[in-house]
């Protein structure tokens, strides 16, 4: 397994398997349309097997020079329950070791948790689509939090 940045070529299918976990009523060009407005600000990093295969992938958004944002994490359904959803989001958290790292949680917090990423307090969740979580040390989530958290994305 290998966990690198994605090709412009391989863009289509990482938008299909994404639009499979969250169509949300919305047709696919309207998804792949959404998400690309994310580019502007990130990276989409993909797990391939030996075959060069897409096993997962995730967007890496950099909001500031310190302060990243993981989103759009999905797992090829042939692959699920192998742990590479937990591989891919560890091998990008590596990427920037100094940096923070902001989600907003559909699933259970504490999947999240074993990464590091802590439930941010009331007053810091402005979503009603996910719970917004950190993964920081005390200092520098300090820092990060005097700032805006960016919503939803």
């Amino acid at each position: 397994m290998n966990v690198r940045e994605a090709r412009d070529s391989e863009y289509q299918l990482i938008y299909e398997q994404g639009y499979r976990e969250w169509a949300k009523g919305r047709s696919l060009e309207e998804y792949i349309k959404e998400n690309q407005k994310e580019e502007a600000n990130g990276k989409r990093f993909v797990m391939v097997n030996d075959q060069n295969q897409i096993l997962a992938s995730l967007m890496m958004l950099q909001f500031r020079q310190n302060l990243f944002g993981i989103g759009s994490i999905v797992v090829d359904s042939s692959s699920r329950k192998k742990g590479l959803g937990k591989k891919l989001i560890e091998e990008c958290l590596k990427k920037y070791p100094d940096a923070a790292y902001i989600l907003y949680s559909e699933i259970d917090p504490a999947y999240y948790a074993q990464f590091g990423f802590q439930v941010l307090p009331k007053e810091f969740q402005q979503s009603s689509k996910g719970i917004c979580m950190i993964c920081a040390n005390d200092e520098l989530c300090k820092r990060v939090l005097k700032e805006p958290i960016p919503g939803y994305f």
